[in-house]
């Protein structure tokens, strides 16, 4: 007689087929939606991206008054979708970005090595799908710096040097920001460093293959003014830690603003690298993802309200881990909490109070930051390896 399978098809079914395939129709749903929101809505920022391409092969400025916030390697990322014809570069502009960062999520739930992968990864997509919209609908290039940033964290835990500083180096051409997760690991996995050191040296040298000497320096140039100007502003638009401030009548602007970012930087710094030691893989690969996407939300200066779609998939890992790995429910449901009420508070009450996210946003993942600082040290190795990062 043969024996009864381990595991019988309509469990299998149910574990595993089923949730993931809602999992996929959440996100493609999500992006129909988005595509379908943005042609009748008109909100879109690939315009700028655009603009910004025509302007560097016609020998202009990037940065005069066209909203380029990104380095001008960013042109060569978006070159193959301005060269499609319209609306269909846009388009899969925002396809690629989408399965990027679905693709990532379900990645970095798979390290969690749990046989509830599959419906984590629809609970995490509910969870996180609702911060994610707005700048998939804009098609902002927030979409896919936050894919770029989980799938370096990957490839860190798994001892990748080369993908995982391929990855860190395209989050840097995506967006800026992209320095912070870098500088944040580089000290901790330090087989990082040379591969580092030669990849910014092509990503320096790689716009003068496509312009005069002259003209990409002077963008150079353009690019550091434009984004030191920006470290200090004080428009009531962002949703960093200055909005929750603001809304308090306590905001800070000029030199006491950067002052505290960099402080805050520094301190974020202190507490991820005490901790990284004291961590195995994949545990300390997802911790810095956390510190560093933290920070950005709390610290960026330029943080609008669609950039928590770089924070929004790591929150909701971090919340499904505390409940189907760690068997902490307390802090579980805490970030449940917060992943949802994150975007849906602005949603309720935004049309009556316009500004309602840019400070309730940041309060929420100051209660996320509380969570990481109370679980850093308790937090148990769910890791593959004790192997050191360097």
């Amino acid at each position: 007689m043969n024996p009864l399978p381990a595991n019988p098809p309509r469990r299998e079914f149910l574990r595993t087929i089923l949730p993931l395939s809602l999992g996929i129709a959440l996100w493609a749903g999500t992006l129909i939606g988005a595509c379908v929101s943005s042609y009748t809505q008109g909100r879109t920022v690939t315009p700028v991206y655009h603009a910004a391409v025509a302007d560097w092969f016609a020998g202009r400025s990037l940065y005069a008054g066209s909203g380029m916030h990104y380095l001008p390697q960013f042109i060569f990322l978006f070159l193959p979708f301005h060269l499609l014809p319209a609306p269909l570069g846009d388009i899969l502009w925002r396809v690629l970005s989408a399965a990027l960062l679905a693709l990532s999520l379900w990645s970095l739930l798979r390290l969690l090595q749990s046989r509830w992968t599959a419906v984590m990864f629809a609970l995490a997509s509910l969870l996180a799908l609702r911060s994610c919209f707005s700048a998939m609908r804009n098609g902002q290039a927030n979409v896919i710096f936050a894919a770029f940033t989980i799938l370096a964290a990957i490839r860190l835990a798994r001892s990748r040097w080369g993908p995982a500083s391929l990855w860190l180096l395209a989050s840097l051409v995506a967006k800026p920001i992209g320095l912070v997760m870098m500088l944040l690991a580089a000290p901790v996995y330090r087989k990082l460093i040379w591969r580092l050191v030669f990849g910014l040296a092509v990503f320096a040298l790689f716009p003068f293959l496509f312009g005069h000497a002259a003209y990409v320096l002077a963008q150079y140039g353009q690019s550091v003014r434009h984004l030191s100007s920006l470290s200090a502003t004080t428009e009531n638009r962002f949703a960093d830690l200055n909005g929750l401030l603001r809304a308090l009548g306590i905001g800070l602007a000029g030199r006491a603003s950067q002052i505290v970012r960099a402080g805050a930087g520094l301190v974020a710094a202190a507490f991820w690298w005490w901790h990284a030691r004291r961590k195995s893989e994949p545990d300390r690969s997802i911790f810095l993802l956390a510190v560093a996407t933290t920070w950005l939300m709390l610290f960026n200066p330029m943080t609008e309200e669609n950039g928590y779609v770089i924070v929004a998939p790591v929150l909701a890992v971090y919340a499904l881990r505390f409940l189907f790995v760690e068997r902490r429910p307390a802090f579980g449901w805490i970030l449940v909490c917060v992943s949802l009420l994150i975007g849906a508070v602005p949603d309720i009450f935004g049309q009556r109070y316009p500004n309602v996210g840019l400070w309730w946003r940041p309060l929420m993942i100051l209660i996320f930051a509380a969570v990481l600082v109370a679980t850093a040290r308790s937090q148990p190795s769910a890791g593959t390896t004790s192997e050191s990062p360097s």
